[in-house]
């Protein structure tokens, strides 16, 4: 996979840290394994690289939409989505204050054409891996690399690292991991939208649950044609049916307002009719079982650090420690660390930061 465009990225998108800010087009494929060309970013350090090139760390982004506009690499400082398009940026700058240079892909759909396969994990791994392997080539980065993310972003991660050791493209690239960082990773998502789709009613300060549903529902249905039929017809309310198309043009910010799916209640996004949700809702949580990431396994000794918020409201805190018990007994050698904090303020500068960019940095010596 090769970078077949640069520009310089502008405004949110460009951080002080780095000499070099580029937005960059690179070859990859779709969910289907279509050739296709995504969009992200590459952030180079300041001074002069070691002689082996800049040890590399890609970062995967919390969920930003699923809409070409939700791209972070397009980050503007008027952009209604720009607390998350730049929740990683604390982080990022530590990385490249210690030399590591870093790339962030847009993901699948996301500046790039078709649907954004929301939380599927394989499409996820697969923009990592290859705008690391298109990047480390195309600016000399050495094998060294990092797979780290946040929230969506920490299933990127972590399916990236999953699949790494078997990946062709790792691997005629010659790019060896040193280790994975998740900050907060989605987990068990069938405990929780479970629980959601039965609230008939929007929960004040929770608009974002019922965009979050149908984003995972659009994602389930790019792999999933028996669900795509579904929604496609006549599985969805006619309030959803009637603004589905805002998951192609809207942020999650947007699609988080009164008019548009902020507005419906979570129980009232899928048809009444019983047979049809049912269905529906069997393929969705299907979804959710095979790209779990507990259920992930990792060459043994790899190197793990997970930063997890023990008032979670994504991903509770027992669900999380269930993970990373089942990634332990599976040979991982893993660093925790636990904030009294929910989902994204972990990633806050005083908080996670600086010792999850120190321990990155501990791997390259």
């Amino acid at each position: 996979m090769v970078i077949t465009q640069v520009e310089p990225a502008r405004e949110a998108a460009a951080l002080p840290e780095a000499s070099q800010n580029l937005r960059v087009h690179f070859e990859s494929l779709d969910v289907q394994g279509n050739p296709i060309v995504e969009t992200g970013l590459v952030h180079v350090p300041h001074g002069r690289p070691p002689v082996t090139g800049w040890p590399v760390a890609s970062f995967g982004h919390m969920t930003t939409g699923g809409s070409d506009y939700a791209a972070p690499s397009l980050a503007s400082f008027g952009h209604p989505e720009l607390r998350r398009m730049t929740q990683g940026d604390a982080f990022i700058a530590r990385l490249l204050e210690r030399g590591i240079a870093v790339v962030r892909p847009d993901y699948e759909g996301i500046g790039s054409s078709g649907t954004h396969p929301y939380l599927i994990g394989p499409s996820l791994a697969r923009s990592v891996i290859d705008l690391v392997v298109a990047a480390s080539a195309e600016f000399g980065f050495s094998r060294q690399w990092l797979s780290t993310g946040h929230s969506e972003g920490a299933v990127a991660a972590l399916w990236a690292a999953s699949l790494a050791g078997q990946d062709e493209a790792i691997a005629d690239a010659e790019v060896d991991l040193a280790g994975v960082c998740a900050f907060t990773p989605v987990t068990r998502m069938d405990v929780s939208i479970g629980f959601s789709l039965r609230v008939p009613f929007v929960v004040p300060g929770w608009e974002v649950v019922s965009p979050l549903i149908v984003l995972m529902l659009s994602g389930a249905a790019t792999v999933d044609p028996h669900m795509r039929a579904l929604l496609e017809g006549s599985g969805l309310s006619e309030a959803a049916r009637a603004i589905w198309g805002h998951l192609g043009e809207r942020s999650l910010v947007e699609l988080s307002r009164s008019d548009s799916f902020g507005a419906i209640a979570p129980s009232r996004l899928l048809t009444d009719a019983k047979t049809e949700r049912a269905e529906i809702k069997k393929r969705l949580f299907d979804s959710f079982r095979r790209n779990e990431v507990a259920d992930l396994s990792f060459p043994a000794g790899t190197r793990m650090r997970v930063e997890a918020a023990r008032f979670d409201e994504v991903a509770p805190l027992w669900l999380t420690a269930r993970a990373l018990g089942q990634w332990e007994s599976g040979g991982v050698d893993l660093s925790r660390r636990w904030w009294n904090a929910s989902h994204s303020p972990v990633l806050r500068e005083d908080r996670a930061p600086v010792g999850a960019a120190d321990w990155c940095v501990s791997l390259l010596r």
